[in-house]
């Protein structure tokens, strides 16, 4: 499981980052990853992993989010793509729609403009990784938590009335 986790952590950082000049240290060439702590009334518990401010650029945010079991979190938009890496547990994944269960090793994805339902069976948490392209949802999921009201997701991918 750490050989697919780290090739799809891989893959995304290759296929989004042009790599800075030798040198360039706006980045962090290697980090502990947990830039910050939330956790929902609800009980889920995320730690932002990657931002700009390791990251060095707004092309990708990671995430690591537990959920409690039982948890169904209502249907909602993304203004970039999220990828969604089973690490434990299993987890279902509504997409217009559609329902997929995901176990781990598993991705779900979600593009801007899908309407998207996570839900989490009773009978055990799950742990997820995240990833989002552009970079924004982690800032806005992090900002709501701390009472700042985030801004909305682009016109582009809102649902229709």
């Amino acid at each position: 499981m750490k050989r697919v986790l780290s090739s799809i952590l891989c893959a995304g950082v290759i296929a989004t980052i042009t790599a800075p000049a030798a040198g360039d240290a706006s980045y962090a060439y290697a980090t502990n990853g947990v830039l910050d702590h939330i956790e929902s009334p609800a009980g889920a518990k995320w730690k932002l992993l990657l931002d700009e401010s390791n990251l060095g650029g707004k092309e990708l945010e990671a995430a690591e989010l537990v959920l409690p079991a039982g948890t169904t979190v209502r249907g909602h938009m993304h203004g970039s793509v999220e990828v969604i890496y089973v690490l434990s547990g299993t987890y279902h994944h509504e997409v217009n729609g559609k329902l997929y269960v995901l176990k781990p090793g598993m991705v779900g994805i979600v593009r801007p403009g899908d309407t998207v339902r996570h839900l989490v069976p009773k009978e055990a948490d799950t742990k997820l990784l995240i990833l989002w392209t552009p970079a924004g949802e982690a800032t806005r999921i992090f900002q709501q938590s701390k009472g700042v009201k985030p801004d909305p997701v682009p016109e582009a991918t809102k649902a229709e009335p």
